[in-house]
């Protein structure tokens, strides 16, 4: 059984777009069962070790910014150590992810008052992916999502219900129905190492997009985390641009 855990970066709000960081991300990592318990392991002890407790949650948000119990992070040193020991996990964990940009700019202006939610959007780009990476391993998968909140979750829900009942432009519903047994939103405070995997992948591909600097998150590793073709080409199959150009 592969699990897919899903996050987001960036707001999917197209009336007002926020300049320094025009984008939406959807991203998703898959792992198998055995995977996912080897990184709730390793996290723990990294946190155990860090932060002496296994409750912190990893959130990019928070320790960039120094805040919500990773206020020690301004010491250099401490900093040093925790990126040195993330990126490591990172490195190590057996994982392929499957990432959608939006630009929401481009995205707004080619489509006006038709434009999708670029969460939608993203969510069915990300399912496509995901089922097709299932049918070449023969293996059936579940979706986690990250709560947004009881109206937003509903409309996730109701959202990939609709791909369920409909298909996607490549899939037919019954291929969707078939590969993948369910779809469940977890909420951040029940520390799941997936969850939290993914939280810390999903904005540096933005920044990655938008020519920001990564400066904690080694991106080389995270490009080769995308899922690809065997030629190694990633765009379009782990990573896809929207809209297309």
């Amino acid at each position: 059984m592969k699990i897919l855990f899903l996050d987001e970066s960036g707001d999917h709000n197209l009336v007002v777009l926020d300049k320094n960081y025009p984008v939406f991300v959807l991203g998703g990592c898959v792992l198998d069962d055995n995977t996912h318990n080897v990184l709730t392991d390793d996290i723990k002890i990294f946190k155990q070790n860090l932060f002496g407790t296994e409750e912190i949650i990893l959130h990019y948000k928070d320790y960039t910014r120094n805040k919500n119990g990773y206020e020690k992070m301004q010491e250099r040193i401490f900093r040093e150590e925790f990126y040195e020991r993330l990126n490591s996990i990172i490195l190590n964990t057996n994982f392929t992810l499957i990432s959608c940009v939006v630009d929401k700019e481009i995205h707004k202006n080619k489509y006006g008052l038709l434009a999708i939610d670029p969460y939608i959007l993203s969510l069915e780009v990300i399912v496509e992916r995901f089922v097709m990476l299932l049918r070449e391993m023969k293996e059936k998968g579940v979706i986690i999502a990250e709560s947004r909140g009881n109206q937003l979750d509903n409309e996730l829900n109701l959202a990939f219900l609709n791909i369920k009942i409909k298909g996607t432009r490549f899939l037919r519903p019954k291929e969707i129905i078939d590969t993948i047994d369910n779809f469940i939103v977890k909420k951040k405070e029940e520390n799941i190492a997936g969850l939290q995997l993914v939280d810390t992948l999903v904005t540096p591909v933005g920044r990655r997009y938008i020519n920001k600097k990564n400066y904690y998150i080694n991106y080389a590793t995270i490009k080769n985390k995308f899922r690809k073709i065997q030629c190694g080409k990633y765009i379009g199959y782990g990573l896809v641009i929207l809209p297309k150009k």
